[in-house]
């Protein structure tokens, strides 16, 4: 389930941060080593890594809160969303199934016509989906995060998930990362994304320390759990408003 797997998948970047502290330490483990390596490779490592798994959570929870209608009794469809939903799902997923490129690079008429018909018959049969329509860029940034939310019928997702994040919010267990400030949800993860960028299109180092991104790993830790809960309840009270029991949530 997405708020698991990706609690999981920061254990990786733990690992990586440990590695680069290690080094830094000259831990007797890396005694054989001939030289003091640097960690910076690493730290730099830790915040793309960290990054590609929020854009993975980000896609699969959108993506498991809309199969969550289908779940519900008796199932939504899409003809009972609200229709400007109805309108925004409908022409994200042909518009996107559709496209002359795709990352820059060009795609086959082949496969646009039949990704295109997939997208049609989904429509058709008033399947809830959007598997066109979930789309990152490669920036999975608060705007992408806000739009992707939107595809599940909230119009102000930051608004609701910034109330979930400050009622709930744990500071970390290290006390070397207890007096750092979260600050604004949306600025923080846009200067992470930032530092991303850095290193994945300039190769140049961050200026960052192994501290800091370790906080970015609980931040993004407790932001994947207010989205998880902010898209939950939003689904989940839709069903009941529509008269349907709803659909269970894993974690």
């Amino acid at each position: 389930m997405p708020k698991t797997k990706f609690q999981a998948q920061l254990d990786d970047v733990e690992n990586l941060l440990s590695l680069a502290e290690s080094i830094t330490l000259r831990d007797p483990a890396l005694s054989y080593l001939p030289y003091r390596p640097t960690p910076s490779p690493l730290l730099a490592g830790a915040v793309v890594l960290l990054c590609a798994r929020f854009e993975e959570f980000i896609k699969d929870v959108i993506r498991y809160a809309l199969e969550r209608h289908n779940y519900a009794a008796p199932p939504i469809t899409l003809w009972d969303l609200p229709q400007e939903l109805q309108i925004r799902l409908i022409s994200k997923n042909l518009t996107t199934a559709l496209e002359g490129k795709r990352y820059g690079i060009q795609r086959q008429a082949g496969d646009r016509i039949a990704e295109g018909l997939t997208a049609a018959n989904h429509v058709i049969s008033g399947m809830i989906h959007a598997e066109y329509a979930i789309e990152t860029g490669g920036n999975p940034g608060p705007e992408t995060v806000k739009a992707l939310m939107q595809l599940v019928g909230l119009k102000d997702p930051w608004k609701e998930i910034t109330e979930n994040f400050n009622a709930n919010y744990k500071t970390p267990l290290l006390p070397s990362l207890a007096g750092i400030d979260v600050g604004k949800l949306e600025e923080r993860l846009r200067q992470l994304l930032n530092s991303r960028n850095v290193v994945a299109h300039s190769g140049a180092s961050i200026p960052v320390s192994s501290n800091e991104i370790r906080f970015d790993v609980h931040f993004m830790s407790q932001l994947s759990i207010s989205i998880y809960e902010v898209l939950k309840k939003h689904v989940q009270e839709f069903a009941s408003t529509a008269g349907r029991t709803p659909g269970h949530w894993n974690a």
